[in-house]
């Protein structure tokens, strides 16, 4: 063939690949077979159709993002994390409440109320009784130094006969007999002297007052530490005569020294004859203990195993004398 009609530089009307770039084999038959379907074309469609129906429907959240409606809201760990979310809370209810009971705890306690005495008894029977008389007596002393008395205590009793109290009251007062059958504790003023008598120094008002604060000194400490109900002190004769005068307290005629503390009442603790007026306590010693003068007898009971102390108001020409303090001069 000549050259008429054809192009030497169309690739159609050169020789077969003269410089060896010409492909040996077809691409086509390098690419992979297409393998016959595992499933039939009918069990593919019906299971495309099925996965179409159980897929939820692609739904936008509030930031634009896709999510599956309906999607599983816990998983096999859920039961766990909400097991130990209880006990978590249960551990913060537990811990806010001791935060609570520590505030309240840390809160300023009540103010404690101050006590009665700085001195107590430690029993709270005629043990408790003799304690007192053993703190009390010491602080009472005569002029030269040595104490004033000697106190013993106990029951309401004579000779281990219980007693009862009638008080009968002068007619101005009313001149009934008051009656206590209610027991109480007794103390017995002895000087050492005869017949319990101050064997020393010479009777005088101010003594009779010292013995008088005494004798309330001790019927304070009775009342608040063995809840007596009545108190008698038996106070020392002048020399040469015998016990005859008493003093009587009852509960409710020192209710208000019982209120507060003693010091607030009894002002000082050691006093002689030549102090005890001077004290700030005295005018209140002396209104206190007044009308609890009586002069004393003992009778029998009409019921076996008991008797009766009898108290008897002063008589009125002693009574201006006691005012003075002269008639409770002991001795």
């Amino acid at each position: 063939m000549t050259g008429q009609g054809r192009d030497s530089r169309d690739p159609r009307w050169r020789p077969p690949d003269p410089a060896g770039t010409k492909p040996k084999h077809d691409p086509q038959s390098l690419l992979p077979q297409r393998r016959a379907p595992v499933l039939p074309a009918e069990t593919q469609a019906a299971a495309a159709d099925g996965a179409e129906a159980s897929s939820p429907p692609a739904r936008r959240g509030a930031r634009g993002e896709l999510a599956l409606a309906g999607a599983p809201s816990t998983t096999r760990w859920t039961p766990r994390f909400r097991f130990l979310l209880g006990i978590l809370l249960g551990v913060a209810v537990v811990a806010v409440a001791a935060v609570v009971l520590l505030a309240l705890r840390r809160e300023d306690p009540a103010v404690e109320p101050p006590r009665w005495s700085a001195w107590a008894p430690s029993a709270s029977d005629e043990l408790g009784a003799q304690q007192i008389a053993q703190h009390v007596s010491p602080a009472y002393r005569l002029g030269n130094g040595r104490q004033l008395v000697q106190v013993s205590a106990g029951p309401l009793e004579v000779d281990g006969v219980p007693l009862d109290v009638a008080v009968r009251q002068a007619p101005q007062d009313g001149g009934n007999i008051l009656y206590f059958d209610d027991g109480g504790v007794m103390y017995r003023l002895c000087g050492l002297g005869e017949e319990c008598s101050i064997a020393s120094g010479k009777a005088s008002a101010k003594r009779g007052l010292l013995l008088r604060r005494e004798g309330l000194e001790l019927a304070l400490y009775s009342f608040h530490y063995l809840d007596a109900k009545s108190v008698v002190v038996l106070l020392p004769p002048p020399p040469g005569k015998s016990p005859s005068q008493a003093l009587f307290f009852r509960r409710e005629l020192v209710a208000d020294q019982l209120a507060r503390p003693l010091d607030a009442s009894l002002s000082s603790r050691s006093l002689s004859p030549s102090t005890v007026s001077r004290s700030p306590d005295a005018p209140l010693v002396d209104a206190v203990t007044m009308p609890t003068i009586f002069k004393f007898s003992l009778t029998r009971a009409n019921t076996e195993g008991r008797g009766i102390l009898v108290l008897d108001p002063p008589e009125a020409d002693s009574t201006a004398a006691q005012g003075s303090g002269s008639g409770t001069s002991g001795g």
